[in-house]
């Protein structure tokens, strides 16, 4: 395995196949059970042309109807509980602008606690971009569930000093996965929950923002994508942002004492 590595697969396929307890976080964004994309309002604003919205319509989000979001969710979080280390930290997105037809929040939370500890729902306000959509109360952030496994403990860099649970980073505006998530979001909490060398999971990972973060701050990384294109978008930006890394790590000339003569 390579030190960044995008898997393109099924989840549900490449999750069972990780050793048990190896993994210290998993920072992901699963689908939202919204049918994001099929005849909501983005879909419309794209369509009408609206100011500000997006540029073009995007494809709907496979497995993102209610049903196979559960399934789907129920699959993921067995998996979790298995391959994440005692301490450890699973972050999950969740409920899209803080709202929906659903009550998508309070599903996901009573799976996690099923399965693992839930300790906090954090806030990613994204009003960083401007006022968001919305006819009434505009979607101006999101939850990112934090939990760990049962009977173990939430992993935490005791060299991070604590921070707010709510997080201002701004949407990204050009945008190569229709939810992708900003990399500046990912890498506070990589930095809060992890070590250098530590391996973090992304099992929906998108266009790879997770595994640029794990470039950025040298953590191990193993993503998992359904959709080829999204994968190759992953690979290529990982990839990019490794040379980066290297310089990063290279190790600087030593410095010559000089001693009066």
């Amino acid at each position: 395995m390579s030190k960044w590595e995008v898997i393109t697969g099924d989840m549900r396929d490449v999750l069972p196949t990780i050793d048990a307890g190896s993994v210290r976080m998993i920072w992901t964004d699963p689908p939202y059970g919204h049918g994001n994309q099929d005849g909501d309002l983005q879909a419309a604003r794209v369509r009408d042309g609206v100011a500000g919205a997006r540029k073009r319509q995007v494809q709907p989000i496979a497995n993102d109807s209610g049903p196979e979001f559960d399934v789907l969710m129920r699959a993921f979080f067995d998996e979790a509980a298995r391959i994440l280390s005692p301490d450890c930290c699973c972050c999950c997105c969740c409920c899209m602008g803080g709202g929906g037809p659903t009550v998508t929040f309070a599903r996901m939370s009573l799976e996690i606690d099923q399965r693992l500890a839930f300790f906090q729902a954090i806030v990613w306000d994204k009003t960083a971009r401007g006022p968001g959509m919305g006819w009434r109360f505009r979607r101006d952030y999101e939850f990112v569930i934090v939990s760990h496994r049962k009977g173990g403990r939430l992993s935490w860099n005791d060299d991070h000093p604590a921070m707010s649970n709510v997080m201002r980073d701004a949407p990204v505006t050009e945008r190569q996965h229709p939810n992708e998530k900003p990399v500046s979001l990912v890498r506070r909490f990589i930095l809060a929950h992890t070590q250098p060398g530590d391996l973090v999971v992304d099992p929906f990972c998108g266009s790879g923002s997770t595994g640029v973060a794990c470039v950025e701050t040298g953590r191990d990384f193993i993503g998992i994508e359904l959709d080829h294109a999204h994968a190759a978008t992953a690979r290529r930006r990982i990839a990019d942002a490794v040379p980066l890394f290297a310089q990063t790590e290279a190790p600087q000339p030593e410095q010559t004492q000089m001693f009066p003569a």
